[in-house]
């Protein structure tokens, strides 16, 4: 379910990037950071959402994730089409 919900958050905020860390702000109070993660990069890794990191010039941490839905997102989310490890709720 954790898969959806990262999905379904970032087709509300579409088109606009999404920083990592706010991703996990919004999950973090029911899910553990690590299983976000995973699953936002099983997300990237099926083309689902894109990453794109980019730098940050004078901090210590100079680089940070951004996140994006993709169109086959969107479809996904819209029922076009199925991905069985990532059920969609029926409305």
């Amino acid at each position: 379910m954790l898969r959806y919900e990262i999905l379904d958050y970032l087709k509300r905020l579409y088109p606009r990037w999404v920083e990592e860390t706010e991703i996990i702000s919004v999950f973090y109070q029911y899910h553990k950071v690590s299983e976000i993660k995973r699953d936002l990069y099983y997300l990237v890794d099926k083309g689902y959402v894109e990453r794109k990191e980019v730098e940050i010039p004078y901090r210590t941490y100079n680089l940070k994730n951004l996140f994006k839905l993709t169109p086959l997102g969107i479809d996904l989310l819209e029922c076009r089409i199925k991905d069985p490890a990532i059920p969609i709720p029926e409305e």
